[in-house]
């Protein structure tokens, strides 16, 4: 989740080693990885399963869109999503670390999505799942199956999401707002 580097790969202080949009914007700041960090690529996991689309596949992986990441910038949703999913991974990607849910939170509010709890938000979702699907299945703008299991997408260039990045977060002159 943009974590990894080389076991033999010493960075300094100022560098972050990663897969960029997978990386939480305090960490492109120059703080601390927590366990909110994680979450926050755990949005951009969500976001891309349910969209079928890599997170800004249409950008360079470069400097600017760290700095814009970390400005705000998120990635937007190609078809309809249920609001209540929606409301998930934007507490998750929350530029803010402690208002992201913890790991034990989203653990147990997808349990109750998926064991069907007969609880308010759960009838709702099932609503909004069923309204969605006839939205997206009625919309003019039809995603164009690929050859593969995918949808089919033309990625920027500059997109990079097969290794991982060395970023000198020194460079990317953030102050602790994002600005």
């Amino acid at each position: 989740m943009g974590l990894c580097k080389p076991a033999n790969c010493n960075l300094s202080k100022n560098n972050i080693y990663g897969i960029l949009p997978y990386i939480a914007p305090e960490i492109l700041g120059g703080q601390n990885y927590t366990k909110a960090a994680d979450i926050y690529s755990f949005g951009i996991n969500m976001y891309e399963l349910i969209s079928g689309l890599p997170p800004y596949y249409d950008l360079s992986h470069d400097n600017y869109l760290a700095i814009k990441i970390c400005q705000g910038l998120r990635p937007r949703f190609n078809i309809k999503v249920p609001q209540l999913i929606v409301q998930l991974i934007k507490r998750c990607l929350d530029a803010n670390q402690l208002n992201r849910p913890t790991a034990i939170e989203v653990i147990n509010i997808l349990r109750k999505w998926q064991y069907k709890e007969s609880d308010n938000e759960t009838v709702e979702l099932q609503k909004q799942i069923k309204e969605t699907e006839k939205i997206n299945n009625n919309s003019r703008v039809h995603i164009k199956p690929s050859t593969s299991l995918g949808i089919s997408y033309k990625s920027h260039s500059g997109a990079i999401y097969t290794k991982s990045l060395q970023i000198n977060i020194s460079q990317l002159n953030i102050n602790e707002n994002g600005k």
